[in-house]
């Protein structure tokens, strides 16, 4: 079976008290899963405690900043505090918080109502920032799984063959080291060695000719790609993280 690319897939949670926005949302998304050929799911919650109580793996979030009970900024500060992370796109018609969206690191605005330019051009923006979303086929005891790309840890070269590590489990791959080349995100995946394509998000840090993973592996660096695993990583520190 050859290596290959599915269609990304997006996962995009909208969290609004108005379902006139949820309905307006809904049908630009399918338009723009059409024209940009992305298969899109939408998650919905009508409330902020709906949302909180989810927990759902997303890519990002439309949050409307004025919602009973718990406004969106108040849910976004109980997200950040929980540790996750989603990139927030807020909804709003209140430029007056502004000030405080930007204390939750909201990605962007989308002002209400909501017209498509404005949403597309917001959901283009944080789709340059999410990386590593494709999936690819690997086996495991023979079987296929197809699992996303910013899963993988690292990529090592085995004879003719390659191994693929995600955090708790070793996968196979027939393809060479070269053919994950072609195919992995470059601005996540950086080959640090002749046996080794290391996933940047995935570093814990870097000592001399040495990357300590984020579950406790080491994988090598050789001496003259040192120079440019360290620029590329600070690029994706600063850009992409």
């Amino acid at each position: 079976m050859s290596l290959h690319k599915d269609k990304v897939k997006l996962i995009i949670g909208l969290c609004d008290d108005e379902m006139n926005t949820h309905n307006t949302v809904e049908n630009l998304l399918a338009d723009y899963a059409v024209l940009y050929d992305l298969n899109i799911r939408i998650i919905h919650y009508t409330s902020a405690a709906e949302l909180l109580g989810a927990g759902d793996d997303l890519d990002f979030l439309f949050l409307d900043i004025d919602m009973p009970k718990m406004d969106g900024i108040e849910a976004a500060h109980k997200l950040r505090d929980r540790g996750i992370e989603y990139k927030i796109i807020m909804l709003t018609a209140r430029e007056d918080r502004y000030k405080e969206a930007f204390k939750i690191q909201a990605f962007r605005f989308v002002p209400k109502p909501i017209e498509k330019t404005e949403l597309y051009g917001a959901i283009n923006d944080v789709r340059e920032h999410i990386v590593g979303i494709s999936k690819v086929s690997v086996f495991r005891d023979g079987v296929s799984y197809d699992i996303v790309q910013r899963d993988i840890l690292y990529v090592e070269a085995d004879k003719s063959a390659t191994l693929i590590f995600t955090r708790g489990n070793e996968y196979r791959s027939e393809q060479t080291l070269a053919s994950w080349r072609d195919v992995l995100d470059d601005r996540v995946f950086f080959q640090c060695h002749k046996s080794f394509i290391v996933n940047m998000g995935k570093i814990e840090h870097i000592e001399k000719n040495i990357i300590y993973m984020l579950n406790g592996d080491k994988v090598a660096v050789s001496r003259r790609l040192h120079t440019p695993l360290m620029n590329a990583y600070m690029e994706y520190d600063t850009r992409r993280r």
